[in-house]
């Protein structure tokens, strides 16, 4: 009989614990979503005043190139508080993704595309381990990799599935 209420009083301990648990993760989800929500709207708000003032100048550079004769040749006008200039804008690029810049490198001659190498990282993983100290050294040689460090696994850690 005491064997079964050890285990009642562990089992009831365990789920206090998970009850603990839930309800923190419940309001750290709580507290995220409402920081999330928070940020939107601060974002919203000066994305609004910076468009506004972005847009107003837009306009007051119009008006101000409007002063300037460059039919006659006029490039620029000076005033006391400072010099307006007309200039003749550049081809902008648009570059796309990566996915399309991928699908276009296909269709350009060579010279026009550049090769990159990277890294292979699943065949470092294979063939390196991680020391305790986090130096990456290659299993073959025991020659340490400058550059690349980890963190070594092994740990015991606690994973919870809650039920919903």
């Amino acid at each position: 009989m005491e064997t079964i209420d050890y285990a009642l009083d562990e089992a009831a301990a365990i789920n206090q614990r998970l009850r603990e648990y839930k309800a923190n993760k419940n309001k750290l989800e709580a507290i995220d979503e409402s920081e999330r929500s928070e940020l939107q709207e601060v974002k919203d708000f000066y994305t609004y005043k910076r468009s506004k003032l972005e847009e107003d100048n837009e306009r007051l550079k119009q008006e101000l190139l409007g002063f300037i004769d460059t039919e006659n040749g006029q490039t620029s006008v000076t005033t006391s508080m400072g010099n307006v200039q007309a200039r003749t804008t550049k081809d902008s690029w648009k570059w796309g993704s990566k996915s399309t810049q991928q699908k276009v490198m296909k269709s350009l001659p060579s010279e026009l595309t550049k090769t990159v190498t990277e890294l292979d990282k699943a065949k470092i993983k294979e063939a390196t381990t991680i020391t305790d100290d986090g130096k990456v050294v290659l299993n073959d040689t025991g020659e340490i990799i400058n550059g690349l460090s980890g963190v070594k696994g092994g740990q015991k850690q606690v994973v919870i599935r809650l039920d919903k």
